[in-house]
């Protein structure tokens, strides 16, 4: 999964190119309408696993913990029609971030970019970037430590996958959600943790996964595959709402 998603066109942030641009912050999401998957630091799944199915996608070391926001592609179940997050629902980090991105370059440093392509940005109204002699303005530098912080945090939940992997804990599944009103859907091609296998740990590798802060993941993430019957509701609900208007 390209950690791009989202992104259109990605653009290094130049003090003197950028130096009049401001960031129109009015809580609109659109830009994530149209992605019914978004990618997952393990450090969220306590909150994310309120609302989400917080399932694995990916092959070999490419496996990685992601939110689902919908049951099929190009549908996002979390942003009304007013283009705002659903109340009371947490909003994951790397949506949060947007629209800018640290992108790592060949010599292994990490520059701050933005999506020139969002809509939010002017040089009339919204949060300045740059200050007058150039440096950065308080609002800039917290955006870039958030930044690092979600980069940090994906290299953390990274381990977290690995030792999943190393313990012979993640398994393919499938699950069939069935609605009252006799409709039912098949949620698969994801991975999960296998249940058994996780409740068949030896008392040293339970530990070794406390010590570093998983074990707690581990059970937030199994606990979430229960919203997947709740984002059936809406996905259903949608439907009906759409058929309504035509």
């Amino acid at each position: 999964m390209s950690t791009l998603l989202l992104y259109k066109e990605i653009r290094a942030l130049n003090r003197d190119q950028h130096k009049a641009l401001k960031l129109k912050t009015s809580g609109d999401c659109r830009f994530a309408a149209d992605t019914h998957i978004v990618p997952l630091a393990g450090l969220e799944f306590f909150q994310a696993a309120r609302s989400y199915p917080i399932v694995f996608i990916g092959e070999g070391d490419n496996v990685s913990p992601i939110a689902l926001l919908g049951l099929r592609e190009g549908l996002n179940m979390f942003i009304g029609e007013e283009g705002q997050w659903r109340s009371n629902t947490y909003i994951p980090a790397f949506i949060r971030r947007y629209p800018f991105v640290l992108a790592q370059g060949d010599d292994e440093q990490f520059t701050v970019c933005i999506d020139e392509s969002y809509s939010g940005w002017n040089e009339d109204d919204g949060r300045e970037l740059f200050a007058e002699q150039g440096e950065n303005t308080a609002y800039l530098d917290e955006m870039i430590s958030f930044l690092q912080n979600f980069n940090a945090e994906m290299q953390r939940t990274r381990r977290f996958v690995t030792q999943l992997q190393a313990m012979n804990l993640m398994v393919p599944r499938t699950l069939k959600l069935t609605h009252t009103n006799g409709e039912s859907f098949m949620l698969k091609d994801f991975l999960a943790v296998d249940e058994e296998a996780f409740l068949k740990l030896e008392d040293d590798q339970v530990i070794e996964l406390n010590k570093e802060g998983f074990l707690g993941w581990v059970y937030a993430h199994l606990m979430s595959l229960g919203n997947a019957n709740q984002l059936f509701e809406h996905y259903l609900a949608s439907k009906e709402l759409l058929a309504t208007k035509h």
